[in-house]
């Protein structure tokens, strides 16, 4: 009986504790989010990515020492697994989406974790801790004005990729200036998809020639409006790219990382057939990113790894067509 006591009792503790840090989240989710408040507290900022999981992680760490006792658990492990609860409920609860919760879960983490740390060390050379864990709770709303003062950077990045097509120049080229509508069985199979990015549709360009406008449509009525920059019929293909965030629905990307808004977007696009002494061709497929977060090092190498999917789908639907028509 005394054993089921003490896990009823533990239970408690633990529910009391969840409770506390997800209303503290929650308030803090929807402070940042609120537009009236958008000059002080931004979701995309270090405050809200680096601070408020570390501010979490150390209440949930001085709650546990408090209503349970001091251990490894309280000070490591809760920290970080809170975290990972809350991503996952603000994926269910529709108030992130898919893509944007598994690419902030590691950095959110770690960042619990440390918080968790930092208090079990302050526990450990004071028994009181109200007054340290009061500052961490407030800390994210000092930091964020303050991030605000300083302008957010600016970095492009190239993504490029490669197939090699045993088929003719003319028709490598015929499949890249138009792309006819992609079906979705033509598509490799990509973690992009599977986590609802959309598909590539098709291509349609007005006219042949500098000038030409090609337009690019993906699944759920996302479009990319471009202007042919350099047009080398069987050789070059180049195009600057404009995506209006007005026009792509809110609903088909996550909120935070609408392509052509404040923090990420794609400028530019090149296709180039380079022939081998096999008589094979190898078509490379470059493009141009802006990314503007303060932590341009994280958001980068999650962009290139979401772009490097997108562009080797396309190219193997192009290296599959061109494969699959009659040669001359």
């Amino acid at each position: 009986m005394e054993t089921i006591r003490i896990m009823a009792a533990t239970r408690r503790q633990v529910l009391i504790i969840v409770a506390i840090t997800s209303l503290y989240a929650l308030a803090s989710w929807l402070l940042f989010s609120a537009k009236s408040l958008g000059e002080w507290l931004q979701i995309v900022s270090i405050s809200f990515i680096y601070t408020l999981p570390c501010s979490l992680g150390a209440l949930v760490c001085f709650l546990g020492y408090k209503l349970d006792k001091p251990s490894r658990f309280w000070a490591y492990g809760a920290p970080a697994l809170s975290m990972l609860l809350l991503v996952f409920l603000s994926w269910l609860f529709y108030m992130e989406a898919l893509i944007c919760a598994l690419v902030a879960a590691p950095i959110l983490m770690l960042m619990a974790f440390i918080g968790g740390w930092i208090m079990s060390l302050i526990l450990k050379k004071t028994k009181q801790g109200r007054l340290s864990v009061t500052l961490f709770v407030l800390l994210p709303y000092f930091v964020s004005p303050v991030e605000q003062m300083w302008k957010t950077p600016h970095e492009t990045r190239v993504m490029h990729n490669a197939v090699m097509i045993h088929a003719a120049p003319e028709t490598i080229w015929n499949q890249i200036y138009e792309v006819p509508a992609i079906k979705n069985d033509e598509l490799p199979a990509q973690w992009i998809y599977l986590i609802g990015f959309p598909r590539p549709i098709a291509a349609v360009i007005d006219k042949q020639g500098v000038g030409g406008r090609r337009h690019a449509t993906f699944e759920r009525e996302v479009s990319f409006f471009e202007v042919v920059t350099h047009w080398e019929p069987q050789h070059k293909l180049s195009f600057t790219i404009k995506a209006d965030p007005d026009f792509i629905p809110h609903t088909a990307f996550d909120k935070h990382i609408i392509v052509g808004g404040r923090f990420y977007d794609v400028l530019d696009g090149t296709y180039e057939i380079e022939p081998r002494s096999d008589g094979s061709y190898i078509l490379h497929l470059t493009s141009t990113h802006r990314l503007s977060t303060r932590f341009n090092w994280y958001a980068g190498w999650w962009s290139e790894w979401v772009m490097n999917q997108i562009q080797g789908s396309i190219l193997e639907v192009i290296r599959q067509r061109c494969e699959k028509t009659p040669q001359a």
